[in-house]
């Protein structure tokens, strides 16, 4: 007699969550079938197999069909080395919180057989699934592994997009046509040509390439030759291969040359009967000393118990009118990028260095926020309107900075005296927002100086001091009641979201802090984060743990919806102040003539899925952008570094040591953010050195110690441009009597 509810009884045992795949007697066994019902088993298997219910494994084993699991869509990051990640878009985020075991990572492994031929910049759809990571496999072979060993692994099922930008390399001779050396992470290790080069290009210059194919398992990657570039050492030669690599745009087409041709230099009579009249006020401009376009002014005046702060932002929509060939450029080109020797605008000159410059003394119009703001520096009201101003002063930082300490001056009265009256505003609105459980997540940045030639002649470091935090408070209260603003109306904006971090790697980061004796508890509250900050001020090893710190945050982008700040701790978030280098503070500009409440043109806004195309867009070409300019420091950092190897007096860094080997030391220069290796055999020579392997450090015979945690005074001694390897050596006692560093200040770029 046949079982009636053996279809039922097979389900429930292979669902079950101890099922390992078995064949039919396997099966029989752990069920505890008798003969009879055996046989109807493995009918029952045959016709679900059939069916597509059951998966047939090796040595006929059987498992339950997975249902096709959901793709997530993100894109490829290629850490050096080879090692790739996943990073989801905003709809795979919450998918992956799901999935993840350790709290919901953002960034999942790609095993390196799993990745469909996908690189740095690619954008894909994955499947993500739960294995034991190699590590563990090596060592407990055979072993089934428990829920706690297994971590999310990726695997890509198709390749949307292509990164932009062409592979950039050293030509090498090989095959018919000679081959590309990459650099393994942007560009593969090797491209075979499959064209004839260009005349004259020979063995060691470097060159662009178009791909034709992309390497897939063992086979090599192919192109032709786009551009011969030169040779490493010629001047624009390191520059202009970033800018090929991260397909960055260089020239203006002609219609849109053309169409900033036409713009008038006059401002009609009717914008100025129909703003508000601010030229007779005193507004200033505050901006670096070498900066070109000046596109935020403020005025600040006290109002009985408490301020009254005007931030006028230049009326760049005015001029860039939706769908417009100007505008086409601007959306395309996301936002402007800044290398060390030039700058590739989003919007022509004539817009950004003239008509949309709010210049000393000439007539310019403006979006105006209007803000009253108590003594305690709490948020009173807003108000938003279209102005034409002109600038009383065109400050630098440098001039405010003297104007604060009492020791410098802008030449003018009132200038001054607002100046002031803008730094207590200032300090009340920065008091307020920490209070608030706003993160000081800034970073001392280093500027290399070149000259005419593009060659590195020393640094800059730039550290934040109250001139900028002047003219960032303003700005950051501005963009906070223009988002809150937009989105009380439900006019349709791109807000800028900071969210919450990963708790894997917040996790990650508490083990960090704890080795640097640093008591982190869970930090799954803003209130202990801050707690941990606060203990690691002024440690000397505050950069390396902040720069822990910054890793485990998620990065800043732009959405349609208004997701919050964490960083800022402000729940609604835009940029508002920079339309002349930000495609997505022009279209706040267009949302902003909404709240005017005047008359005149209020254009149309992008909506739904093409809102969120945009803001997708953007926060690619703003990665792209940073990506293009940290390299491009680097590579000049790089050449700075290799000069000073053979320089009569170099400069002396303080090195902090983050590992030690048997081969040396591992240090990192945190003014530079850079890594760099000591060998043990450069340790000063005056005493002997050996490696202590149970206390994890280099000790001497003299007593000294050198340990992770511990600083040390280097100089480089060996660079390699390819591979961005650094070693130093420790640095002499006459050499650490040379002058340290200028520190000069410069600004600090806004959140």
């Amino acid at each position: 007699m046949a079982h009636p509810d053996l279809g039922e009884e097979l389900l429930r045992f292979l669902q079950s969550p101890d099922y390992q795949p078995q064949d039919a007697s396997g099966m029989a066994r752990g069920m505890g079938l008798d003969a009879r019902d055996r046989v109807q088993l493995r009918s029952l298997l045959r016709t679900w197999e059939a069916e597509g219910k059951l998966v047939r494994l090796r040595q006929a084993r059987f498992k339950l069909r997975e249902l096709a699991p959901a793709l997530i869509r993100g894109r490829v990051r290629t850490l050096p080395g080879g090692k790739q990640l996943f990073i989801p878009d905003e709809e795979g985020r919450l998918a992956l919180q799901a999935l993840a075991p350790d709290g919901g990572r953002i960034e999942i492994p790609i095993p390196r057989l799993r990745s469909m031929g996908a690189m740095d910049g690619d954008t894909v759809r994955v499947s993500v699934r739960h294995g034991a990571p190699p590590a563990y496999r090596r060592r407990h072979k055979g072993m089934r592994p428990q829920a706690g060993d297994l971590r999310p692994e990726a695997r890509v099922e198709e390749i949307v997009r292509r990164r932009q930008g062409a592979w950039v390399g050293t030509y090498r001779s090989g095959g018919r046509y000679g081959l590309l050396k990459g650099d393994g992470c942007s560009t593969p290790d090797w491209v075979r040509l499959e064209e004839a080069p260009p005349p004259g290009l020979q063995v060691g210059m470097r060159i662009s390439v178009e791909p034709l194919s992309y390497p897939l398992g063992k086979m090599m990657a192919t192109g032709r030759v786009a551009e011969v570039l030169g040779w490493p050492d010629d001047e624009g030669v390191d520059m202009r291969a970033v800018i090929q690599r991260h397909g960055l745009r260089t020239e203006f087409p002609p219609a849109v040359l053309e169409e900033a041709r036409n713009l008038p230099d006059v401002i009609p009579a009717t914008e100025y009967e129909r703003r508000d009249d601010w030229r007779d006020r005193c507004v200033f401009t505050i901006d670096p000393e070498t900066a070109r376009d000046y596109d935020d002014a403020i005025s600040v005046s006290s109002r009985g118990d408490g301020w009254e702060l005007a931030v006028h932002i230049a009326d760049v929509s005015y001029y860039v009118r939706p769908g417009s060939a100007l505008d086409r450029e601007a959306q395309l080109r996301g936002n402007s990028t800044y290398l060390p020797d030039r700058v590739l605008p989003m919007l022509p000159p004539r817009l950004c260095d003239d008509l949309c410059s709010l210049r000393e003394g000439e007539d310019r119009l403006t979006r105006l926020c209007l803000m009253r703001i108590n003594s305690r520096g709490k948020m009173i009201g807003a108000s938003f309107r279209d102005a034409v101003i002109r600038s009383r002063r065109r400050l630098t930082y440098r001039q405010v900075i003297g104007v604060i300490g009492g020791n410098g001056s802008s030449g003018d009265a009132e200038v001054d005296a607002m100046i002031r009256e803008a730094h207590r505003l200032a300090q009340q609105l920065r008091t307020q927002r920490f209070e608030n459980g706003a993160l000081n997540l800034d970073m001392p940045e280093v500027r290399v100086l070149l000259d005419d030639h593009g060659v590195p002649t020393g640094v800059e470091s730039s550290r934040s001091d109250a001139s900028h935090e002047l003219i960032e408070e303003c700005m950051l209260a501005a963009n906070e009641q223009v988002a809150r603003a937009l989105k009380s109306k439900m006019i349709p904006a791109l807000y800028r979201v900071h969210e919450e971090p990963d708790p894997g790697k917040l996790h990650e980061f508490a083990m960090i802090a704890r080795s640097y004796g640093i008591s982190a508890g869970t930090l799954q509250t803003r209130e202990e984060l801050k707690r941990v900050m606060q203990q690691f001020q002024g440690h000397p090893d505050e950069l390396l743990i902040k720069t822990s710190l910054l890793r485990a945050m998620m990065r800043a982008r732009y959405s349609p919806k208004a997701l919050g700040h964490y960083g800022l701790a402000k729940g609604d978030y835009c940029h508002f102040t920079s339309p002349i280098r930000r495609y997505a503070d022009l279209i706040i500009h267009r949302g902003f003539s909404r709240l005017t409440g005047q008359s005149g043109t209020k254009p149309g806004l992008p909506t739904g899925s093409k809102l969120a195309d945009i803001a997708e867009h953007i926060s690619e070409t703003e990665r792209t952008s940073a990506a293009a300019e940290q390299e491009a420091e680097r590579i000049k950092l790089l050449q700075l570094m290799e000069q000073q190897c053979h320089a009569k007096h170099p400069i002396v860094w303080q090195a902090l040591i983050t590992a030690a080997w048997p081969q040396g030391l591992a240090v990192e220069i945190p003014e530079l953010q850079m890594k760099g290796f000591v060998s043990g055999a450069l340790l000063p020579q005056e005493s002997r050195w050996f490696y202590e392997r149970h206390a994890n450090c280099w000790s001497s015979t003299d007593g000294r110690r050198l340990l992770p945690g511990h600083s040390l005074a280097a100089v480089p001694v060996k660079v390699d441009a390819d591979t961005g390897f650094l070693e130093l050596r420790p640095a002499t006692p006459d050499e650490q009597k040379t002058p340290p560093v200028p520190v000069v200040q410069t600004p600090v770029p806004g959140t």
